[in-house]
């Protein structure tokens, strides 16, 4: 009974922390230091406001690996890989595309990855409704 409370108690933190995170994000991406609007916006706002995204995202990895695993999910298996992919090649774009224009080309790879993310859903979903 105790490690069922105990369960309990981390997903409620687990998910407090996913809706803290994703309130930060929204909340630091509306600041007006960001400059939207500028042909030069501070490269640290930019940096800032994607701290509670990389969580985020370093959060839903780890519950995708440790989910398919403990399950033996042959369907998600591989959609822990398909965001780190796509992070890993965000994160660049996000540091240096100012300083490296060609670095913003990552996003072709990032994007890729995200093809990959839809085609699993859909091939689970597809195999489910048999």
């Amino acid at each position: 009974m105790w490690r069922l409370r105990y369960e309990i108690k981390g997903q409620n933190g687990l998910t407090a922390a996913v809706y803290g995170l994703a309130a930060l994000r929204i909340v630091l991406c509306m600041m007006p230091q960001n400059q939207w609007l500028s042909a030069n916006p501070p490269l640290s706002w930019g940096i800032w406001r994607n701290i509670p995204f990389a969580l985020l995202g370093l959060i839903i990895i780890l519950l995708f690996w440790r989910s398919a695993r403990a399950r033996q999910d042959r369907a998600m298996r591989w959609m822990w890989l398909t965001i780190l992919l796509s992070f890993g090649f965000y994160i660049p774009v996000v540091l240096w595309a100012d300083a490296v224009p060609l670095i913003g080309m990552l996003m072709i790879p990032k994007t890729c990855a995200y093809v990959w993310t839809v085609w699993i859903g859909y091939s689970a979903m597809k195999q489910e409704c048999r």
